[in-house]
């Protein structure tokens, strides 16, 4: 039942009455004070409640039409929005006589902006509960975590955003969801771990018959049947999950259910708690335990390498928590030898006190292979760090930042034991996590960064440690860093490879099928993996035939498998693109002449902009990774995101809100010098016949 009216919220709403309370996790509602408030229309409650999912971060005009109407919006779409603002303004601002223009939702730069506290939002204090239960689980305080965990789901209605529309609503309605069940999965995890087994089963057989391919549920369901005497119930569950996944995607299920079942046959039991790395990671991307969402993926102590570390002194093992080395890691050998020289290379001659530690920072597109890279290289230097190895992922399963405070909380637990206690304002934390590196010698690993902003405070401060961060953007605000940019994989690595994925026998039969599949995957480690995982349980494919299937139009649709996918990986990447910056890609990506790259000048003409505006959004999008550049002044894409950006116009997801016929990919023809004045009706005509070609 929703529990998130102003009477059921269980938070004191009658406190602060002049600031505006609201609900999203069932049907949105507001009050002020004990006052609910009327939010008007459906399209401009479905305004608000865009801004509010958006947590305070600024939503573009454009980006707001294209959530609420779509890729054909009407004529008056943005004078329509201006007036819902000015309605939901009158509904939320307060008063004060000051004349100083809106506060609550305020307008900057062509955005609009929410401003509210976390708290005022249901949504927020869901967040809120998950990340403490975080804390508190990674402290070892599980009835603390589940109590929290309750108290966040009692928030939920039966559907989040209910009653509401559009592209934008449908998207958020499914990201929460992914937040709602990512919670409960925890929540149930720990009553199984807690030893309400019993109690559990009923739910868990409920939520594993509604998510039949999600394999963490079914694993938690057969701990609960096992731990309650149902060994047979345990194996079916095993065997029908099996046979699903062999039917959808041609494997069997991961090593966690794979260890139960193994352990009810052989009559070795099960222990309550445990997870599995998840099968079928990318070519060159690391392995990762799976978990709820909002964790940083920090081990706990004693959770080291297989031979595992050493004690200290007083009985405490020192953290081991780089994830394990992927046994087919091939090439990469120029990009290796400079990690490993720039990590250690202070330190050798017992110099590591005069200078600062290194910060080294891996960047490259999606898919190209940063943490596996990244995870090898740690591997290779973990014995010139010997006080220990400390690794998080900054980006939750959900696809949002892992917030420091929770990646500190986890490394002090690792650093000084889980019972000693933790500050609980982030800067506390800080400051006792550089005392606890000052003299140590620790290598610390940051996945998967975000903004370098949100990482300052996980940096060592010790001239013996080290720190490996991996990002999609270039992080060139990252003071004192060294950067290595990761590019796609040279034919010969990617055949090397394929030897090692498949077998040198399999690629040596069919060599320039071989080729052509490293040709047709762009050298993109991501493409590789998820064609070697369907031909390594295929081993009567041949690989032509593989090939056959890439040669088409719809390659990244061929390039998915289990939960992999390429155009899923790109896509949640795009997400995260700056709202302004989404349609900027999605037309330059397919500017191409006739040396293949491409230059301001027809960016300018794409977009309507001055050279000069064209070229620095050209280079915020090489800083992002999403365009290279190989001497100044030009630019290319690769072709799996060229492909990418045609399917994001043909799907009206670019922003622009234009009809597939009045796509401007003409501009590939313009010629480097041409004037950018010129109107796009006379100078943005492709030669006849070539619009067919435009995904090339």
């Amino acid at each position: 039942m929703f529990a998130g009216t102003y009477e059921a919220w269980g938070h004191d709403m009658t406190t602060g009455a002049t600031t505006p309370r609201f609900t999203l996790l069932g049907p949105l509602r507001a009050w002020r004070g004990p006052q609910e408030l009327d939010l008007g229309s459906r399209q401009q409650r479905t305004l608000l409640a865009l801004l509010l999912v958006r947590q305070g971060r600024p939503a573009p005009v454009d980006a707001l039409v294209a959530d609420i109407w779509g890729g054909r919006p009407p004529a008056r779409a943005v004078g329509s929005l201006r007036t819902y603002v000015s309605r939901l303004r009158k509904a939320l601002e307060i008063p004060d006589g000051a004349g100083d223009g809106p506060r609550v939702l305020v307008s900057e730069h062509g955005a609009y902006a929410l401003r509210v506290p976390a708290e005022a939002v249901d949504l927020g204090l869901f967040g809120r509960d998950v990340a403490a239960a975080d804390l508190a689980r990674a402290a070892r305080r599980p009835e603390e975590a589940r109590i929290l965990l309750r108290t966040a789901l009692a928030l939920w209605g039966e559907e989040p955003l209910a009653g509401l529309g559009g592209p934008g609503v449908e998207a958020e309605r499914s990201r929460l969801e992914g937040q709602r069940l990512a919670a409960l999965e925890m929540r149930l995890a720990l009553d199984v771990e807690l030893g309400e087994h019993i109690r559990a089963l009923g739910e868990l057989r409920e939520l594993a018959e509604r998510h039949p391919l999600r394999e963490r549920l079914s694993a938690l369901l057969m701990r609960a049947y096992v731990l309650s005497g149902q060994d047979g119930e345990a194996l079916a569950v095993h065997e029908r999950t099996r046979r699903l996944l062999a039917a959808e995607f041609g494997i069997d299920p991961g090593r966690e259910m794979a260890a139960i079942a193994e352990g009810i046959t052989s009559g070795g039991g099960i222990g309550v708690t445990g997870s599995d790395p998840a099968a079928g990671e990318q070519a060159h991307e690391a392995p990762r335990e799976p978990q709820a969402a909002g964790t940083a993926r920090a081990a706990l102590p004693g959770q080291g390498g297989p031979t595992g570390p050493e004690p200290v002194p007083d009985g405490f093992r020192r953290p081991a928590q780089m994830p394990r080395d992927l046994a087919d890691f091939t090439g990469r050998e120029q990009a290796l030898a400079e990690l490993t020289g720039q990590l250690t290379g202070g330190q050798a001659g017992g110099a590591a006190g005069v200078r600062p530690a290194p910060v080294v920072v891996v960047s490259g597109s999606t898919g190209v292979g940063k943490s596996a890279l990244a995870v090898h290289a740690a591997h290779r230097v973990r014995g010139r760090f010997p006080d220990g190895q400390l690794y998080a992922d900054l980006r939750a399963p959900d696809g949002t930042a892992v917030h420091p405070a929770v990646v500190l909380e986890s490394f002090l637990r690792a650093l000084r034991g889980p019972d000693r206690p933790v500050p609980e304002q982030q800067t506390d934390r800080a400051a006792l996590y550089r005392s606890e590196l000052a003299e140590a010698r620790v290598l610390v690993v940051l996945d998967n960064v975000g903004d370098p902003a949100a990482v300052d405070a996980l940096l060592p401060g010790g001239p013996g440690c080290a720190a490996l961060i991996t990002s999609t953007a270039r992080l060139s605000g990252l003071a004192g860093a060294r950067h290595t940019h990761l590019g796609v994989l040279s034919r010969a690595e990617a055949l090397t490879w394929l030897e090692t994925a498949l077998g040198a026998e399999r690629v040596a039969a069919e060599p320039e099928a071989c080729v052509e599949l490293t040709e047709r995957c762009g050298g993109l480690p991501l493409a590789l993996r998820i064609v070697a995982m369907r031909l390594a349980t295929r081993p009567s494919w041949a690989v032509a035939s593989v090939v056959a299937a890439l040669r088409g139009r719809q390659r990244l649709t061929a390039l998915g498998i289990a939960d992999l996918s390429v155009r899923e990986a790109f896509r949640r990447e795009y997400g995260r693109l700056p709202a302004a910056l989404r349609p900027v890609f999605a037309r330059v990506a397919l500017l191409r002449e006739p040396d293949g790259q491409f230059g301001p000048t027809a960016v300018a003409l794409a977009l309507g902009v001055p050279s000069g505006e064209a070229r620095a959004l050209c280079e915020e999008l090489v800083d992002r990774s999403w365009l290279e550049s190989a001497r100044p002044g030009r630019y290319h894409v690769h072709g799996l995101l060229r492909e990418f950006a045609v399917a994001v116009q043909q799907d009206g997801q670019d922003g622009t809100g234009r009809a597939d016929g009045e796509r401007s990919a003409a501009v590939l023809f313009a010629p480097e010098g041409a004037d950018p004045s010129l109107g796009s009706s006379r100078s943005l005509r492709p030669p006849r016949g070539t619009r067919e070609g435009l995904a090339s």
